[in-house]
């Protein structure tokens, strides 16, 4: 079958998923599903077909894993005879050559930096590639009858993977991060797409050349993904382009969730089984089965990330899991003297102070100190200075912290290529 005829295929089995009518309904599905693949996928695994105890798995004695046992254990994880050596030499290449169509043994390979630095190796065979295609087309990009859509997608690096939209409905141009900002922008600007895709920090920098007269376009659908989205970032952002934004949660791992019309982040869990981790009441670490892969399981992984539980129950109906928002990775969060204070919060009182500023970072360096980053004018360096740290002095005391010290520079560096992330904790552990 060839590569269009599978995404028809998989759009088809999509259509054919049912809506829940319970939490209940769809915990029966996702066992159905978890049992399937356990017999066709997890069998062919050598790592996990240690764990069968005769003709089942023994979910239980599955270790859950981290990213460090993900990429120690590649070679007997994957169902595809791949050592990571050979892997990380065509990624390593692919990233040198930034040619990103090469495969192995028919199997695409990318690297991934993630938001911790830390390189991982994915791997996607066709079918999986038709399976992604035919879900985003489903959840984040809807066709249009007689009107091809350009894409414009930012990343460090593209792979088969995400060029896969290609077709007939789609026009797919990837942008090469590590190129200068105005030269991408020249090159957005010549493009005019229906569709912008790109991680927060370029979105805001597009912004902003958009409401300087720098650049014009007029995209019908801008999503973002790979970064934390912070609010005043995303207010910005759809004020700037006039359409409301698609938030995406993709990582290494698989694509774990999308936002509705009504704005709520709804986790995959027709696709991928999530376990919590508790942090308090409403924050957890999710932990991810991933039934839909095949050529790289993914079972009971630990993901950093921080999720916020949504409250109450979304306007759409959906019963999938909603998520008030991705707080950030778990070095994301402020532990001052012990105490947990989270990015979104510390975010939310920057903008309300400087509603038309963002280029900053934060990074928490040891107990009770922070170095602030800011870029600005230097005219406008001692004024800025002084609000952030009234506002963060005042937030902290809220939380009964006090005597933080701050060291203050007028520049926020970041790396051509890598993530943003305004508010870390690094190398500090409490």
């Amino acid at each position: 079958m060839g590569f269009k005829r599978k995404v028809l295929f998989y759009g088809l089995k999509n259509a054919l998923i049912p809506r829940f009518r319970s939490r209940a309904d769809l915990a029966a599905y996702q066992q159905r599903k978890l049992q399937a693949f356990a017999q066709t996928v997890l069998r062919r695994s050598p790592f996990y077909a240690r764990f069968f105890k005769g003709a089942n798995l023994d979910w239980e004695a599955v270790p859950q894993i981290t990213k460090t046992e993900f990429m120690a254990y590649f070679d007997e994880i994957n169902t595809c005879q791949i050592r990571k050596e050979e892997a990380m030499a065509v990624a390593l290449g692919a990233e040198k050559s930034r040619n990103f169509k090469t495969e192995l043994n028919g199997i695409t390979i990318g690297l991934s930096t993630g938001t911790s630095g830390k390189r991982g190796i994915f791997l996607v065979s066709e079918d999986e590639r038709a399976k992604w295609v035919a879900l985003v087309m489903k959840r984040v990009i809807q066709p249009k009858l007689f009107q091809k859509q350009k894409v414009a997608f930012f990343l460090r690096a593209n792979s088969n993977l995400y060029a896969s939209v290609q077709s007939s409905l789609f026009e797919f141009r990837y942008f090469d991060l590590f190129k200068p900002l105005p030269e991408l922008i020249a090159e957005l600007a010549a493009y005019q797409p229906d569709i912008l895709a790109s991680q927060p920090s370029l979105l805001v920098d597009l912004a902003q050349a958009q409401h300087q007269n720098r650049l014009s376009i007029a995209p019908k659908q801008v999503i973002s993904f790979a970064e934390v989205l912070h609010e005043a970032d995303k207010r910005r952002i759809e004020a700037t382009f006039r359409v409301p934004i698609t938030e995406v949660y993709q990582c290494t791992e698989g694509f774990l969730g999308v936002t509705c019309p009504h704005g709520t982040m709804h986790l995959n869990e027709d696709f991928i089984h999530f376990d919590q981790e508790w942090i308090d009441e409403i924050h957890f670490f999710p932990i991810v089965t991933d039934f839909s892969r095949s050529s790289q399981p993914v079972v009971k992984y630990k993901l950093n990330d921080v999720l916020e539980v949504k409250k109450t129950p979304c306007a759409c109906g959906d019963l999938r899991l909603a998520i008030e928002r991705i707080v950030g990775r778990d070095d994301d969060v402020l532990i001052l003297k012990g105490i947990r204070v989270y990015p979104d919060l510390v975010a939310r009182r920057i903008a309300q102070t400087t509603d038309d500023f963002s280029q900053y970072r934060i990074v928490q360096t040891a107990e009770n100190q922070l170095t602030l980053g800011i870029a600005c004018d230097a005219a406008d360096f001692e004024d800025l200075k002084a609000r952030f740290m009234t506002t963060l002095d005042a937030l902290f005391a809220s939380f009964g912290i006090e005597g933080v010290q701050y060291h203050v520079e007028n520049r926020v560096e970041q790396e051509a290529g890598t993530k943003m992330r305004k508010i870390k904790r690094v190398p500090y552990e409490p």
